[in-house]
């Protein structure tokens, strides 16, 4: 059978190696644990209005997880409607780029156990998450770091996860065969490692730091599901995608982020991470984009030059705050 060969005209590339953050690590989502009420009134004092998620949108998959907890859900905790799962948005610019959102989830099992833990009201607290920060094919507006710096500066909203992702070149397939040159079977199924399309995943990995490891086909993503115009350069662009997910309930682990990333729980899960990615073979990355984000929401400062006024997670931001003298921030 002949297979048909891609469709790729230089007339027809967008992103390739040369105008993209390639071979980079950064985060990707951050998700908050907030008291509802308060978030409110932050967003109100900030001039941001509150919608809720509508399907036919870029938020229809998340709304749709969102809702689906209600029929899984085999307790009462869903009798009262005042307690029905539902998920809130705020823009924080235009497009539909997922990093242009900033979702409110309510009413979820977690936060109903968060909740009683803290002898509060079931529907006391919300899933804060920013998403979609380490998308190189994906423009970032400045403002919206800014956005997203002012509320991480809260203390008082805590960290619940941080997504890791680390970018790569990989030539080879992503399969069980390569894991299974080190492990059987048996140990596999243990670990629940699960092979989906051209993704591999686990909710079990060896480190109590992290939750889920996910290993996936980025050009394959980019280009078949976000129909984004990928130079054959890029062909063998992988991502390795790791939550970090400190103890919710422990005085020590549950901070804010500005606490959290300034703590020694945040090296030790980055090294973990770096221990993962040698596991899943990636290598040839660098954290600078990382390194670039962390003093971004501590200090807006620096962003300012006009490479980040255009687009913040540019080649040419990046390079710029690599030279300047600026740093408020240095991963140990």
């Amino acid at each position: 059978m002949i297979q048909k060969k891609d469709n790729i005209k230089p007339s027809n590339i967008t992103y390739s190696k040369n105008n993209i953050l390639y071979n980079s690590q950064g985060i990707d989502t951050i998700r908050l644990i907030a008291k509802h009420e308060v978030i409110l009134r932050l967003l109100e004092r900030m001039g941001l209005e509150v919608h809720t998620a509508k399907k036919n949108t870029p938020l229809s998959q998340k709304l749709k997880d969102i809702l689906s907890l209600q029929s899984k859900d085999k307790t009462t905790r869903y009798n009262s409607d005042e307690h029905k799962p539902t998920l809130q948005y705020t823009k924080l610019a235009k497009g539909k780029a997922l990093n242009n959102y900033m979702t409110i989830a309510r009413n979820t099992p977690l936060l109903f156990d968060y909740a009683k833990h803290h002898k509060k009201a079931k529907n006391t607290y919300c899933m804060i998450e920013f998403a979609g920060l380490h998308q190189p094919t994906s423009h970032i507006d400045k403002e919206v770091i800014k956005l997203i710096s002012k509320i991480l500066k809260y203390k008082a909203f805590k960290v619940h996860s941080i997504d890791i992702a680390t970018d790569t070149t990989d030539k080879k397939p992503i399969d069980y065969k390569r894991k299974t040159k080190s492990k059987t079977s048996k140990e596999l199924k243990e670990k629940g490692v699960i092979l989906q399309g051209s993704s591999l995943y686990t909710n079990k990995p060896n480190k109590e730091d992290l939750g889920r490891v996910l290993f996936y086909d980025k050009y394959n993503k980019e280009t078949k599901h976000h129909k984004k115009r990928l130079a054959l350069s890029l062909k063998h662009w992988k991502r390795l995608e790791i939550t970090i997910k400190p103890n919710i309930y422990e005085r020590d682990t549950r901070k804010g982020f500005i606490d959290y990333i300034n703590n020694e729980a945040f090296f030790s899960a980055l090294t973990d991470i770096e221990e993962v990615a040698k596991e899943y073979k990636v290598k040839s990355y660098n954290n600078n984009y990382l390194i670039y984000q962390l003093n971004s929401f501590i200090d807006n400062r620096v962003m300012n030059n006009n490479e980040s006024k255009k687009r913040f997670n540019s080649i040419e931001s990046v390079e710029r705050f690599k030279v300047s003298d600026f740093r408020r921030y240095v991963l140990l």
